[in-house]
């Protein structure tokens, strides 16, 4: 019998901050076994890559840091967990060309771990994908800053886009019930900032309770006394109605701050891509979020390069971003995935192209985020401290329009900055991204 509270465990988290909070659980279910867990991984004899596959960049890198970490058996190392979407969609390839891993569990089979390690250190590899029973695990470790987390709400996703390996790798959008994720939330402790995550988050609710439920959600997880302010990503546009806008509005504790991913603008690549919305439809949405919630930050993601996109098309989409005026956006050069629909599609595009194009995408969006960011120069800002930056020797924070990690930051000078605390820091200079200041009393001195 392996005595697995004596293993020293380390886990690398790759892709998005829906794969973080995988990664969060998995580690409270080996915390709970009272396992020692460590940030360096020359002391892990136990390595976990929960791995993304949603492309080929994705799948490339998850390899390479399981080829990376196999290294180390050299060491310390006796076991290496290979965990996430990887193994889920592609196990039966994975599972004979990284003969360095010993152990594969797929997005539903955290709980199966020691089980398959207890087969490993009998002397097998361990392929346990699909033996899980239940994606939901409510206690986490959690990994960032201590006054920030992420909560996810749903997993799976429903709507089919002809790009998107989603649907074939987390299977049919599921939501997890209000109790369970209201508890999860609850046992963060004091959180600042809680950031609602899923593959598309206004659908939540529709696949249990009959019906979209994410304002009655957020009108419940708003109670919470540990819980200081929400901010949503990922909200489709289709699914965005008067309810949740109002709800946006009216509740103090929302972030006046949306993610939509609008992904293209122009109708017949949209209809390719099989998105809802037309180039109209997502302009009026835009307008009137910003009419029914004045300074509401709204921040999208595009893909460029789709199939026989034209030219004319992808300058049609900078006079879009022109017209929209959105805060921040996200740029990404079409990836052909196997397997999804536009893999089959005539008309693919050179690779120099794409770039090209998202190049001119990211050009046009900096000019209009500089501007907007310009307007704030010489006016007092209120800033969410996240700590110390010592390369640029300041603080350094967030205002409501900026998101972790996929937004700018502020960089701000002050006698003191407290992890978690707001700050009202006047702005005296930005870049097209980042902004630039001092706390008040700072500038008084």
């Amino acid at each position: 019998m392996i005595d697995f509270s004596k293993k020293v465990f380390g886990l690398i988290s790759l892709g998005c901050d829906k794969n973080r909070v995988d990664s969060e659980k998995l580690l409270s279910i080996i915390k709970s076994k009272g396992c020692k867990t460590t940030d360096d991984i020359q002391e892990a004899q136990i390595i976990i890559v929960n791995t993304c596959a949603f492309l080929n960049e994705s799948r490339k890198e998850a390899i390479e840091t399981v080829l990376e970490c196999a290294q180390y058996k050299s060491e310390n190392l006796e076991k290496l967990v290979v965990t996430g979407c990887l193994p889920e969609k592609y196990i039966s390839e994975v599972y004979e060309a990284l003969i360095e891993a010993d152990v594969f569990l797929g997005i539903n089979d955290y709980e199966k771990i020691f089980d398959a390690l207890t087969l490993s250190y009998n002397g097998e590899r361990a392929n346990f994908v699909g033996k899980g029973c239940d994606g939901y695990v409510e206690n986490r470790v959690v990994t960032t800053p201590s006054h920030y987390a992420y909560l996810k709400i749903a997993d799976g996703c429903n709507n089919h886009c002809t790009y998107c390996l989603i649907p074939k790798i987390r299977g049919k959008y599921i939501s997890y019930p209000m109790e369970k994720l209201l508890t999860e939330a609850e046992k963060l402790g004091e959180i600042s900032e809680l950031i609602l995550v899923a593959q598309d988050l206004t659908r939540y609710g529709q696949d249990i309770y009959g019906q979209k439920s994410l304002v009655t959600f957020l009108q419940k997880l708003t109670t919470l006394d540990n819980i200081n302010s929400v901010r949503l990503l990922y909200c489709y546009p289709d699914m965005i109605d008067d309810q949740l806008i109002a709800e946006i509005k009216n509740n103090d504790k929302i972030i006046k701050y949306l993610d939509i991913p609008l992904q293209h603008c122009e109708n017949r690549v949209l209809k390719l891509m099989n998105r809802k919305g037309s180039r109209e439809e997502y302009l009026n949405l835009i307008k009137k979020l910003k009419m029914q919630i004045p300074n509401i930050a709204i921040r999208s993601t595009f893909i460029s390069g789709f199939p026989t996109e034209t030219e004319e098309e992808c300058a049609a989409m900078c006079e879009f971003l022109k017209e929209a005026k959105l805060v921040n956006c996200g740029f990404f050069a079409y990836s052909r995935e196997p397997d999804t629909a536009a893999y089959k599609l005539k008309g693919q595009l050179p690779y120099a192209v794409k770039k090209r194009r998202v190049k001119k995408l990211y050009a046009t969006q900096q000019e209009i985020s500089y501007n907007f960011l310009q307007s704030f120069k010489g006016k007092i800002i209120k800033v969410l401290c996240d700590g110390i930056d010592y390369d640029k020797g300041c603080f350094v924070g967030r205002a409501y329009f900026n998101a972790p990690d996929i937004d700018g930051k502020v960089y701000f000078n002050a006698y003191e900055g407290v992890q978690g605390e707001y700050y009202n820091v006047l702005i005296t200079d930005t870049d097209c991204y980042d902004m630039f200041g001092k706390t008040e009393d700072y500038e008084n001195e």
